[in-house]
C-alpha cells in the first residue's frame, strides 16, 4: 500500500481522540502523511500528549493555529498567554504536570504567573511550535491553512501572517456563496487553489457535526475541545472518520 494523505482539524489538547482517530484509519506512522489544520493546545487537558504523539509521526505537516501562536509567544518570550483564560491554562497544566510537577501557577484576578519557564520545556517541543507553517500548498494545488486568507490578494504576497491563522472571512464568504440560488459563476479567489482545507471555525456553530464543504472550502474544525469532534479525512477520496 502506498502513503495516503490525511489532513486533520483542531485537536485542542485531545490526545485520546487524536490517538483513536489515527487508529481508525489504521494510519501508518512510517509512510503516511497527515497535514494538521492547527491548534494543537488549549482547552483539552493533553496537550503535552498531543505533541508527543504527533512527533512520532514521520511525514507531518503541521500548520500553525492561533491557538499553537500564542502558546508558541508566551513560551519564548516569557510572557503571559494572551489566550490563557481561553484554555492556555490547561495547557501549561499539561506541560507542568509532564515535564516538572513541582512548577505552580499563581492566579490574580484576570492576570497569572508561573515559575514554569522557557527551560522547562521540552526542546523537542519548542522546535516543533517553531518550525510550524503558515500554510502549506501540495503538487496538486491544494491549499491548507488554519484560519483562511485574503481570497482578494495573492497568498504569497500577504505581508500579515495574522490573516492566516485569525481569518474566518473566507469561510462565510463561501457559506454565503454556497447558499446562493445562483451561483453558476465560480468562487472568487487571486489563487486559483483546486480545493482548500481549514479549521479554525467550528462547524458546530452553525449546528452540523460534520465537516462542511462550501464552494471549493472544506471546513474540518468540528468543535474538538469544544465537546465536539475530532476529524480526519483523507485527502484524496474524502472519505473521513470522526471521534
Amino acid at each position: 500500500m502506498g502513503t495516503r494523505r490525511f489532513v486533520m482539524g483542531d485537536i485542542h489538547g485531545e490526545a485520546d481522540k487524536l490517538k483513536a482517530a489515527l487508529k481508525a484509519v489504521n494510519f501508518d506512522y512510517e509512510n503516511d502523511e497527515l497535514i494538521q489544520l492547527g491548534d494543537i493546545v488549549d482547552r483539552g487537558l493533553q496537550s503535552y500528549e498531543c505533541v508527543e504523539e504527533l512527533l512520532k509521526i514521520k511525514k507531518l505537516i503541521s500548520i500553525k493555529g492561533n491557538h499553537d501562536v500564542c502558546f508558541y509567544d508566551s513560551i519564548r518570550t516569557g510572557r503571559a498567554n494572551i489566550l490563557f483564560n481561553q484554555g492556555g491554562k490547561q495547557t501549561l497544566q499539561s506541560y507542568i504536570r509532564n515535564c516538572d510537577p513541582d512548577k505552580e501557577i499563581s492566579i490574580k484576578l484576570s492576570e497569572y504567573s508561573t515559575d514554569f519557564d522557557y527551560d522547562n520545556y521540552p526542546i523537542t517541543h519548542i522546535n516543533f511550535f517553531a518550525n510550524q507553517k503558515n500554510y502549506y500548498l501540495d503538487q496538486e494545488n491544494n491549499f491548507f491553512v488554519h484560519g483562511g486568507f485574503d481570497r482578494h490578494k495573492l497568498v504569497e504576497e500577504e505581508s500579515d501572517v495574522e490573516v492566516f491563522y485569525w481569518d474566518r472571512d473566507l469561510f462565510l464568504a463561501a457559506k454565503s456563496y454556497a447558499s446562493m440560488k445562483n451561483n453558476n459563476y465560480p468562487f472568487k479567489m487571486k489563487n486559483n487553489f483546486k480545493e482548500v482545507f481549514i479549521g479554525h471555525t467550528p462547524t458546530t456553530y452553525f449546528e452540523e457535526t460534520k465537516p462542511i464543504n462550501a464552494a471549493n472550502i472544506w471546513n474540518l474544525d468540528t468543535g474538538c475541545g469544544k465537546g465536539g469532534l475530532l476529524t480526519i479525512m483523507n485527502v484524496k477520496t474524502k472519505e473521513y472518520v470522526q471521534v
